[in-house]
């Protein structure tokens, strides 16, 4: 019995380690996509023209910026990070600075895909 216990907490040890790890992985990665020229980088293209309008689906109008992070938002969540307080540090890792109030709705709306229901 105590054998197996200590099986037990080796594997929680172990599974623990791996998944922080692969999480700093991920936003390392995240990190480095997100500057200039990086599959992430949603704001350099609209850079100048960031609050121009665009219409996101019938009747429904936004700023690019705020597709930008909409969709910077949605692609945190799509490469595996688990929470939205997660994708705000990365953000805020990435700024340099703490997030607006509208940064934020933007990114959690992404997050949770709120535009694709």
């Amino acid at each position: 019995m105590k054998q197996i216990f200590l099986i037990l907490i080796s594997v929680i040890i172990i599974t623990s380690s791996y998944a922080q790890s692969d999480t700093t992985d991920v936003k390392t990665i995240i990190l480095r996509e997100t500057k200039a020229g990086g599959k992430l980088d949603y704001f350099s293209p609209i850079k100048g023209h960031e609050y121009d309008g665009v219409e996101i689906k019938p009747g429904l109008y936004s700023t690019k910026l705020g597709v930008a992070l909409y969709n910077w938002g949605k692609s945190n969540y799509e490469m595996g990070i688990k929470t939205l307080d997660d994708a705000y540090l990365i953000f805020t890792q990435f700024k340099g600075r703490n997030l607006n109030e509208r940064e934020k709705e933007y990114i959690k709306l992404g997050f949770n895909k709120e535009l694709e229901k």
